[in-house]
């Protein structure tokens, strides 16, 4: 089923080298986009909202909500049409999700930490705490990019004009920022394709996408 996405919220995105997948919550959807031609098509529509969506192959890793403690993880099998695999997000949230080398990678975004979980089991293999607040993740080869939130000295508390985004590629052996991009606007999600940024903007409908040296976007 093709979908206008101008008419769609989009809370999470990937991109897989040919496609971007993204996440829709409000339909409970996962949809592909050529950017190539424009076409869009769904890809499965889920029990509860999906907050975010990772290509595995011949499947997808999701961020749902439905968890014994808040958001879980769920992999789905796009050719049995079923989940193969379902494990509750640590500390009961997450605000976003990719795969890295084979690891899931998960972001926490009010405790300001990433977790590294065991593919098979859930389990987590490590966590890191970030300086700032991270909102989405996302590969590229052996890259991990993030969209990264500094909410000024005051925090949500503070006024909005203070708040700093940046999409930031990220070492996680050195556990730090090595790259960073500020960006005009505030961010929901961000997918890289090696060339260009795509993304979607906190509380606007549809997606859209600036070259990587631009410098600010």
């Amino acid at each position: 089923m093709s979908l206008q996405l101008t008419e769609i919220a989009i809370s999470g995105m990937q991109h897989d080298g040919k496609l971007l997948w993204l996440a829709a919550p409000n339909h409970r959807l996962v949809a592909t986009y050529e950017p190539q031609t424009g076409a869009t098509e769904t890809e499965l529509v889920y029990s509860e909202e999906v907050w975010d969506v990772c290509p595995a192959d011949r499947a997808v890793w999701i961020l749902t909500s439905g968890g014994k403690l808040g958001r879980q993880i769920v992999l789905w099998s796009l050719a049995e049409r079923k989940e193969l695999r379902k494990f509750g997000c640590p500390d009961g949230a997450a605000a976003g999700l990719t795969v890295l080398d084979g690891k899931l990678w998960m972001t926490h975004r009010n405790n300001r930490k990433l977790f590294c979980l065991d593919a098979e089991s859930g389990k987590v293999n490590w966590m890191i705490r970030t300086e700032h607040e991270v909102i989405s993740l996302a590969t590229f080869k052996s890259e991990l990019w993030l969209v990264e939130a500094d909410p000024g000295p005051l925090g949500h508390w503070g006024e909005r004009r203070h708040a700093r985004y940046h999409f930031c590629r990220y070492d996680p052996v050195r556990e730090r920022v090595v790259e960073r991009r500020a960006v005009s606007f505030v961010p929901r999600c961000m997918a890289f394709d090696g060339e260009r940024f795509w993304y979607a903007e906190q509380g606007k409908k549809g997606i859209l996408s600036a070259e990587k040296g631009l410098g600010q976007l």
